[in-house]
């Protein structure tokens, strides 16, 4: 009997244990879904570096973030990307991890956000 009670200390100790996972901050990451490079791909002022297509980057952490925010990268030599003006009646994002899925569209040389929650 006692060893019974044993294990369940220690099943219990191990099912209370941290998890890898904060759940308290905002952590972001790029995805270029697109079919050209990314060079200094930055958002909201944070370098995730260069990014080839289809590639994924790290997460970064935020202390906040909204549902969308700057952007810029660099594309043959070229830089593109926009700036919100202000994000008035936008939320900050719940912490947790966040996907943003850039594409590039070379016949209009424009970029397209999309926002994945992880």
């Amino acid at each position: 009997m006692r060893h019974i009670f044993n294990l369940l200390i220690v099943f219990t100790f191990l099912a209370c244990s941290d998890s890898d996972e904060d759940f308290t901050q905002v952590k972001i990451r790029i995805f270029n879904t697109s079919t050209v490079k990314f060079e200094n791909t930055t958002f909201n002022n944070v370098n995730f570096g260069d990014l080839k297509p289809n590639q994924t980057s790290e997460y970064k952490t935020f202390e906040k973030s909204y549902r969308y925010g700057s952007v810029s990268v660099t594309i043959d030599g070229k830089a593109y990307g926009w700036l919100p003006i202000d994000f008035t009646g936008e939320e900050l994002l719940k912490p947790g991890n966040y996907t943003y899925e850039y594409s590039f569209d070379t016949a209009t040389e424009t970029i397209t956000e999309k926002l994945v929650k992880d």
